[in-house]
């Protein structure tokens, strides 16, 4: 036997924990694990997104770890990871309470205290920026899926991998969309920008300015509010001012509200208001607003009006309405994603070596049918950004999010100006 290969079967059989008659073929002590972290906000004012993550992560480990044929998923059928001798995954999953500080000493805890060999998850792009500074020191794989910050994937980190789109990717379907309108003779060049004071407020704002010449537009309005405050009397009174033709907002779910609690009380309504996922995206927020958000468009990874198109999409979709008593959302979606992603990883690596993780995620080419996303597939860039997303704009219309544009795949017509 090469020496490459009978280290790397030892290497197997320790960290798996397999019998010791390892020769040849090895055999899987039952119960040998494979473990793998999960860090999501908890708590906080965006722990309803973290509840949906975790179901989403938890929901791709129990696919994997369970014979799930009727899934058509590349790791549904049969139990476990079927070139890691079917070693099942155990997902340890951690609160980062929306703080980078928590979110990188979590990651810190779950691989030295709890044995996680890679980590996959996060929400604000602060919080993740944090986090995957952490993991480069230790070397440990980080597999995003739901913070979209462009910078995240541009600090030329060798440990981190991100799923989704970027902003810059959300961006491009928001002003093609908006070029559409503008072809059709609807005034858009008049934008005004109300973002949080962080990571994914500054990049995203950074990214609409540099993309608004695509609609020779001008950010006439630049607003930044804190991403801990519920007070947008000011943002309101100075959107309202700029006489915008329409808005684009990257809040979470507190601002949201409270954006759209201000304008009511002042009668403010824009032309139109898109938003780059955030809380907009949250459940909570189309729960809270009601018919108040009619008209409402945000951009998303996740679409549930094509998922009853995509026989995989379709089935986990089914399994999590079932497990869960929800309809799956973007957010669950993208967390399912990244989670999946990386156990496609360990199970290519066929070891639990970081770093043979690392390079099974380097090389890794899984296309879009093995997927439940409405994307090309998944396979990361020198970057580790996954040239496969695509991002989609959705509406809010009798009281749910349907799929507008790209118009060839659209399930709703657009309405505009907000009802």
């Amino acid at each position: 036997m090469p020496r490459r290969a009978a280290g790397t079967i030892a290497v197997l059989c320790s960290a798996l924990l397999l019998t010791s008659a390892c020769t040849g073929d090895p055999v899987a002590r039952p119960g040998a694990t494979v473990t793998l972290g999960f860090l999501a906000p908890l708590s906080g004012p965006a722990a309803t997104v973290g509840a949906d993550t975790r179901r989403g992560a938890e929901l791709a480990v129990k696919i994997v770890n369970d014979d799930a044929a009727a899934i058509p998923l590349p790791l549904g059928p049969g139990e476990g990871l079927p070139r890691a001798d079917h070693a099942r995954i155990r997902l340890l999953s951690a609160d980062t309470a929306a703080s980078g500080t928590t979110g990188a000493g979590q990651l810190e805890r779950l691989v030295r205290g709890r044995g996680a060999v890679a980590v996959a998850g996060g929400y604000e792009s602060a919080v993740t920026r944090s986090a995957g500074a952490r993991a480069e020191e230790l070397r440990i794989p980080f597999v995003n899926g739901g913070s979209s910050a462009a910078s995240l994937t541009e600090r030329g980190l060798d440990w981190f991998f991100r799923t989704g789109p970027s902003d810059l990717g959300y961006g491009r379907v928001v002003f093609s969309l908006l070029k559409e309108r503008q072809s059709e003779g609807t005034a858009v060049r008049r934008i005004a920008v109300v973002h949080t004071d962080d990571q994914y407020g500054e990049d995203g704002s950074g990214m609409i300015k540099r993309l608004a010449s695509q609609v020779d537009g001008d950010v006439v309005a630049d607003v930044e509010v804190s991403a801990r405050s519920t007070d947008l009397s000011g943002a309101v009174a100075e959107v309202r001012g700029s006489a915008p033709d329409v808005v684009l907002t990257l809040l979470y779910t507190p601002q949201a509200l409270a954006l759209s609690e201000e304008a009511r009380a002042v009668s403010y309504e824009p032309p139109a208001l898109m938003a780059f996922g955030g809380g907009y995206a949250d459940p909570a927020f189309v729960r809270t607003e009601g018919g108040d958000a009619e008209g409402i468009c945000s951009r998303f990874a996740w679409s549930a009006d094509l998922a009853t198109h995509n026989p995989a999409a379709r089935a986990v979709a089914d399994l999590y309405r079932r497990t869960y008593r929800s309809p799956m959302n973007d957010d669950a979606a993208r967390a399912f994603t990244a989670v999946m992603t990386l156990a496609q990883a360990v199970d290519e690596a066929a070891s639990p070596s970081p770093a043979d993780i690392r390079s099974a995620l380097v090389n890794l080419d899984v296309p879009g049918r093995d997927t439940i996303m409405p994307w090309d597939g998944v396979k990361f860039d020198d970057n580790h950004q996954n040239t496969g997303a695509r991002g989609v704009v959705e509406q809010i219309q009798k009281g749910r999010y349907r799929l507008v544009y790209p118009f060839d795949v659209a399930r709703a017509r657009l309405r505009w100006p907000m009802p």
